[in-house]
């Protein structure tokens, strides 16, 4: 997984503004010890030959909901997780069109920059890779014959809807704009910060140690008294409790922005 560093140090995820929340939710399930242990059996058997790249990954992300591609020459890359379409609504699903349904055909060349694609069951899974936040799309069937976008009714169909309008701006050349589930500033910081007080906590780091570092560096200063009475002390306490409950599970909000 990425290289180990010192927890004090913004996590490497800190220097991208296009961040969305699919990018946060890896951050934390590559912190998920029995999701490394997987990742790294999957990258030997494909390095061995033994499984192909694309079944590697289809198989964690059926495990996980969201993965790394496990392509060796790529490991660990951010911008290359794949995601689960029922899980997260800005994933852009193509099928073939129904019989009588006026739909063209889509030429490949119009999809511009694609980052990556694989195979993943009966589809082709592309990243697109674009300045303001990648687009993912899922496609059934061949570019050969006319396709329609699914739009499924969920708790939120507006976010795919506006994902799907996003795509459609990218084929007719337009501006396309952020992603519609980009976090706030202020969101995208703490989910960051849970990600430097999860290193920290699994570092061995103490609860003083990491208030100090990213609450307030007086606690040092702070007597036994004053330290356990604190609220720098509650709130280390509530974010540690956050962000391991991200990291074993709770990523999965965050495909729909929770």
């Amino acid at each position: 997984m990425p290289p180990e560093r010192d927890w004090r140090t913004p996590p490497e995820e800190a220097r991208d503004e296009t961040l969305q929340y699919s990018d946060i939710a890896m951050g934390y399930l590559s912190r998920n010890a029995r999701y490394r242990t997987e990742y790294r059996r999957a990258i030997g058997r494909v390095k061995r030959g033994a499984v192909k790249s694309d079944d590697a990954t289809a198989a964690l992300v059926l495990r996980w909901g969201i993965s790394f591609h496990t392509d060796p020459s790529a490991a660990f890359d951010a911008k290359l997780a794949v995601a689960r379409p029922s899980l997260s609504p800005t994933e852009i699903v193509l099928a073939p069109a129904l019989s009588g349904i006026a739909a063209e055909r889509l030429d490949p060349k119009s999809l511009g920059d694609i980052r990556a694609c694989i195979t993943i069951g009966d589809f082709r899974h592309f990243i697109l890779a674009d300045k303001d936040g990648d687009e993912h799309l899922w496609v059934a069937g061949s570019f050969g014959r006319p396709l329609a976008m699914m739009l499924p009714f969920e708790t939120d169909p507006l976010v795919r809807l506006a994902s799907a309008e996003r795509f459609c701006r990218r084929l007719l050349g337009m501006a396309v704009g952020p992603p519609p589930l980009r976090p706030t500033q202020f969101r995208r910081h703490h989910l960051l910060t849970l990600l430097q007080v999860l290193d920290g906590h699994d570092a061995g780091a103490t609860r003083r140690e990491l208030a100090a570092a990213l609450i307030d560096r007086d606690v040092r200063d702070y007597s036994a008294a004053d330290w356990n009475g604190s609220r720098e002390r509650k709130r280390i306490s509530r974010w540690i409790k956050d962000a391991v409950e991200l990291r074993d599970g709770g990523y999965i909000r965050l495909l729909r922005g929770g």
